[in-house]
């Protein structure tokens, strides 16, 4: 059975659909990615397991849209709470940071994200380039003086390290600190005058 689509549903199923992301969010804030079953989501929903497989075709899927949904607020986060630095090194690194904070109040979060990178269903191997489109504006807002071209080269390395980096953390190999050292260091590198 294939999922529907968002763009094919009317706004109530749109609104359900939806409904299912926040509950799948809302799980996630209170256990691991690994211990959460379709049918607790469907639960939380307030929907039939049925309806749950109408609009996603796994658990990746699900969570893989949940997030999407969650990365989304980053925009927002820095709207809000404007960068200070003065330097596109300092820039960078403060915003990358804002990341990695978010992912260490909800470092289940860091978890899904090394899950859906080993999945085999194609909805939640998808969720990169859309993660990629969600949050790679805010990193590049954050870099004035380069190119365009330039500095998506630096965020791809950036993105590169921070994956690398939050795994590690995620599986208790390193404290969080190595995750912020890692990414002031490669930032730094990359941005040296």
């Amino acid at each position: 059975m294939s999922a529907a689509l968002p763009v094919d549903l009317t706004p109530s199923q749109q609104a359900r659909r939806q409904r299912i992301v926040d509950a799948g969010l809302t799980l996630l804030r209170e256990r691991d990615y690994e211990k959460i079953q379709v049918k607790d989501v469907a639960e939380a929903a307030n929907v039939a397991l049925g309806t749950v497989y109408r609009y996603f075709s796994s658990k990746e899927h699900i969570f893989a849209e949940v997030l999407v949904a969650w990365a989304a607020g980053m925009g927002t986060n820095i709207s809000r709470h404007p960068l200070k630095g003065t330097t596109d090194a300092a820039r960078l690194i403060e915003v990358y940071h804002r990341s990695v904070r978010a992912f260490q109040h909800q470092p289940s979060l860091a978890r899904l994200v090394a899950t859906l990178e080993t999945s085999s269903d194609p909805y939640a191997t998808g969720i990169f380039d859309r993660l990629s489109t969600t949050t790679n504006p805010v990193y590049l807002d954050a870099i004035h003086d380069l190119s365009s071209d330039e500095a998506a080269r630096v965020v791809r390395v950036v993105d590169a390290v921070l994956a690398t980096s939050l795994r590690t953390w995620s599986a208790n190999r390193a404290p969080i600190a190595r995750v912020y050292d890692d990414l002031s260091n490669a930032i730094e590198l990359l941005l040296a005058p």
